[in-house]
């Protein structure tokens, strides 16, 4: 009778409920992983990973002060293999598009999670060793501490990637939301509403001069008191603010 290779495992990620959730679904649904530690903390996972010598490590891309990165740097010749986990889809589409390494989008999906363990179990058999190249093509693509620096617009048939500062200002179009951006030919429609992006912008950057419009502030050149309050674009465009709005965009913008 031949006995089921049994892979070490560490678990990595800032959020217990991430964890136990993760946990509970190796039990139930991966009966050759073996998890030895869950690990919550940057120090924790680091002083774990030096200690044992895992075969597989689920790794959380953003972690409670570094990324991940910036711990395996730390780590002399990791023998382990990864499967990243992160709740930024748009990170993991730009990240991984030309890449082998596996990753989990959370809230993780069983079937996924299975597939990814046999994936990376063929990988661990077959090699020695993490692809420490491999894993800088992924670092290079992630720019400052959250990849929410760029803003994923899914439309209809396509999901494009905007960095804020291209963005003009953004338009309520019903349940739709328009993008108008410094390249004037170009407009991309996203299908979540206005104010889904109000939550997620910066709020520093972008101000709701409108029910129907989010603005960039540097991208604003004046206000037009004549015929009402306007606000003058850099792509041309006059906007309209709203009269409740316009003295908390003036107080906001003398304190800036």
């Amino acid at each position: 009778m031949t006995h089921m290779k049994m892979f070490k495992t560490v678990l990595v990620d800032d959020e217990k409920n991430n964890l136990d959730l993760l946990n509970h679904f190796i039990k139930k649904c991966c009966k050759n992983i073996e998890v030895i530690a869950s690990c919550l903390t940057y120090d924790h996972a680091l002083k774990v990973l030096k200690k044992e010598q895992p075969d597989l490590v689920f790794l959380d891309i953003v972690l409670d002060r570094d990324t991940f990165f910036d711990l395996l740097q730390e780590l002399d010749d990791p023998k382990f293999q990864i499967i990243f986990t992160t709740a930024y889809d748009e990170y993991a589409i730009r990240a991984f598009k030309y890449n082998t390494t596996d990753y989990l989008l959370k809230p993780i999906i069983i079937e996924e999670l299975v597939a990814a363990v046999e994936k990376v179990s063929l990988k661990i058999k077959e090699t020695n060793g993490l692809d420490i190249e491999s894993i800088k093509k992924i670092s290079q693509t992630y720019t400052g501490k959250h990849p929410s620096n760029f803003i994923m617009i899914s439309g209809m048939d396509r999901v494009d990637f905007i960095h804020p500062e291209e963005v003009v200002y953004l338009k309520s179009a019903g349940r739709y939301t328009e993008f108008y951006l410094k390249d004037k030919k170009r407009k991309v429609t996203s299908s979540k509403p206005l104010g889904e992006y109000e939550h997620v912008l910066d709020p520093i950057v972008f101000y709701r001069i409108h029910n129907s419009y989010l603005i960039n502030l540097a991208q604003l050149i004046n206000i037009n008191k004549r015929a009402g309050n306007y606000c003058e674009m850099s792509n041309g465009d006059s906007l309209p603010l709203s009269r409740r709005r316009y003295e908390g965009l003036m107080g906001y913008m003398r304190n800036r």
